[in-house]
């Protein structure tokens, strides 16, 4: 230490965490915490709060931490022999792994001997409980560092009782900075000296940060090596490793103001002035550069401010939801509609009306005809198995002449696409999830395309739940633009492959984690929050492509998206951000054959009149319709399609072959105003309503 541990703690004594913690510092804890409580004023109230010093807290603080406590430990250490050899503490950081100290667990003989003891600790009454004790199974996962002193080992997913390791929850490390400012209070939860399990929620404030290691005063005992140490909404800060004690002419002092003499005192006589905890970010991050794809860890990885929040039931872990069975519907017994595409009506008394469906009518009938629809309204589990996601299938709307396959990427825009940590042969760059995949530019940091695969039959009224983001283990952390860059103005985290779009699947399930896995910062895009909101144009287009081609009753269509990235795109917290986004979709037309169109919306006029720190109101956004070969210019991409790839998506562009007067004539027996003509220059026809679209 290259500081005055005594004079550290006074300053901090005497100040308040306004007066201790940078601009910077506090910008980044109030992304944190609009992070974890996805909602910026309250985000801003909590700050407030922690930067006076104001100790008040909401009653539920006392059962949130009753649930963090769960998934902490007493360490028996014994070595691989069976030798008795101490204790420490040590915590749950996922489903199955625990992390304590390397001076705890040194090496995996003594971690294969060594248990782990949960509910070691007194009730309510003050009587102790009955302890519930899991073999550590390095076989599966050891990883130590003596530098940064801690050890991590997988466990067994049962007791020796037959207790699941799956009670006891988990406190997930997160890499995210913010979690606490100089000044602020700590808590640290412990077994000292191999006790039951003890609390210490006084007197303990963060004194000093490094890069690696923080420094705070709490009280602590041997035994308590491997602690979480948390702030104050129960998220872990640090691992304790070592006490600081007071050193006067090179020794060690007691608490009676002695020279402390190891060989005939008491280690609890020492006076210690403050302790010492392991970043937690530190560790994620020595943790994924080593281990980048563990299938132990990924739980951890994909861990986000609000993902690991305690609640009632997560306990900060993940939560998976079980299959829900999808119910048949009830037999007719009231008016119904069916479309043929006419209109039908069947009333109880017998009486029979017929007439013409609009196309809307057509499609959601369309809908509940399939009999896939019914509610799911319970929160979306998430797939941790990476491996076995499909991705975009593009022979989805039919094999060899209606193949759309991925967009093939220039020499340059190759050159910048991401590497997968672990490509194959096969596959260099492209990242598959659930119905759908992408491609990520390594410079820009934002996705080239994301292609999507979509079925209107499949789909399920959904419960929306909070987005919750993940970064994906199969890239490197540098090419992903993660919370930070979307917090504190008016950047929505926008999906490029929509989240409504994926709700479908053969139950709710499935349905379900199709739609979670679009929350993935890859598939995130910084967009002007008005710019995100407008569902009446940029939103609708796939819904209406699909009533349109509702007469031959497909509801399945592909669509394929992604930002401009333009050399001179404008630059915020030092990365370029696009200003224009493309979509490309194709679907089965009327004939039976494929047919694509490609669209262009802009935030710019947005930006320039309100800027991003701005909340004011105003119109809506303008989307063009425009030649997909329009799209190729702007990206670098090339659309192929067709058996072997033969052809190419421009040429079943009704815009390539059709003008516009023309079509729009066809549709509406009216031709287009002067002006809109005038006005669609360079082949880029605006569209103020869906009707517009020439499809």
């Amino acid at each position: 230490m290259d500081f005055d541990v005594a004079d550290a703690a006074d300053a901090v004594r005497d100040k308040l965490p306004r007066e201790l913690s940078s601009s910077a510092e506090q910008r980044d804890r109030r992304n944190f915490l609009a992070s974890s409580l996805q909602d910026d004023v309250a985000a801003a109230k909590v700050l407030e709060r922690v930067l006076m010093g104001n100790e008040l807290q909401p009653i539920a603080y006392l059962a949130r931490g009753t649930i963090a406590s769960r998934s902490i430990a007493r360490i028996v250490i014994r070595s691989a022999s069976g030798a008795a050899g101490g204790w420490g503490t040590g915590f749950l950081i996922s489903p199955g792994v625990l992390i304590t100290n390397n001076h705890v667990l040194p090496d995996a003989g003594t971690a294969g001997g060594s248990t782990a003891q949960f509910r070691y600790e007194t009730g309510i009454d003050d009587d102790p409980q009955t302890e519930v004790e899991f073999a550590l199974d390095p076989g599966a996962l050891f990883h130590t560092s003596s530098d940064l002193d801690f050890t991590v080992v997988a466990v067994r997913s049962t007791s020796s009782s037959g207790t699941s390791l799956n009670d006891f929850g988990c406190l997930p490390l997160l890499a995210t900075t913010g979690k606490a400012f100089e000044g602020e209070w700590l808590t640290i939860v412990q077994h000292p000296s191999a006790e039951r399990k003890q609390i210490c929620v006084r007197e303990n404030r963060l004194i000093k940060k490094a890069e690696d290691v923080l420094w705070y005063s709490t009280d602590t005992l041997p035994g308590s090596s491997g602690s979480p140490v948390f702030n104050n909404d129960w998220y872990v800060v640090a691992l304790h490793h070592s006490g600081v004690p007071e050193i006067r002419n090179g020794k060690w002092q007691t608490v009676d103001g002695r020279d402390y003499d190891p060989a005939t005192m008491d280690d609890r006589l020492i006076k210690w002035e403050a302790n010492e905890g392991i970043r937690a970010s530190r560790i994620v991050q020595a943790l994924k550069s080593i281990y980048p794809a563990h299938p132990l860890l990924q739980p951890l990885y994909s861990a986000t401010p609000a993902s690991a929040r305690i609640t009632a039931t997560s306990g900060g872990c993940p939560t998976t939801t079980p299959a829900i069975p999808i119910e048949e519907r009830p037999v007719m017994s009231e008016a119904r509609t069916i479309n043929v595409p006419l209109a039908v009506s069947l009333q109880p008394g017998g009486g029979v009306s017929v007439r013409v469906a609009s196309p809307t009518e057509s499609f959601d009938v369309m809908e509940k005809a399939s009999g896939k629809k019914t509610e799911a309204k319970f929160e979306s589990p998430f797939d941790s198995n990476y491996a076995g996601r499909p991705g975009y299938d593009p022979d989805f709307l039919g094999a060899g002449a209606k193949r759309v396959s991925f967009p093939t990427l220039s020499p340059s825009l190759a050159a910048e696409a991401a590497p997968l940590i672990n490509p194959s042969a096969y596959n260099k760059n492209i990242l598959h999830y659930h119905n759908y995949s992408l491609v990520m530019h390594a410079t820009r940091r934002f996705a080239i395309y994301s292609a999507a695969n979509i079925r209107f039959d499949q789909r399920f009224d959904m419960n929306r739940p909070p987005d919750v983001w993940r970064r994906d283990p199969r890239i490197l952390d540098k090419y992903q633009i993660q919370n930070f860059y979307y917090a504190s103005n008016q950047f929505d985290r926008g999906h490029l492959t929509r989240r409504e779009d994926l709700e479908f699947g053969k139950n709710a399930k499935t349905a379900l984690i199709s739609a979670a896995d679009t929350c993935h910062w890859t598939n995130c895009t910084p967009q002007h929050a008005k710019f995100n909101q407008n569902r009446e144009i940029w939103q609708g287009i796939e819904r209406h492509i699909l009533e349109d081609t509702v007469l031959t009753g497909d509801l399945s269509a592909q669509v394929i998206t992604g930002p401009v990235l333009d050399e001179g795109d404008p630059e915020y917290k030092d990365i370029q951000y696009p200003l224009q986004y493309w979509k490309v979709v194709a679907a089965i037309d009327d004939t039976g054959g494929l047919s694509a169109t490609a669209y262009i919306a802009s935030q710019e006029a947005v930006i320039a009149k309100f800027g991003i720190e701005a909340v004011d109101l105003f119109g809506p956004f303008k989307t063009f319709q425009v030649r997909i070969a329009e799209i190729e210019r702007l990206t670098g991409l090339t659309f192929h399609c067709g058996t072997n790839d033969a052809k190419f998506l421009r040429d079943f562009d009704p815009l390539a072959t059709l003008s516009r007067d023309r079509r729009r004539a066809r549709r509406r027996d009216a031709s287009p105003s002067e002006a809109a003509l005038a006005a669609a220059g360079g082949g880029y026809y605006e569209i103020s309503e869906l009707e517009d679209i020439v499809s």
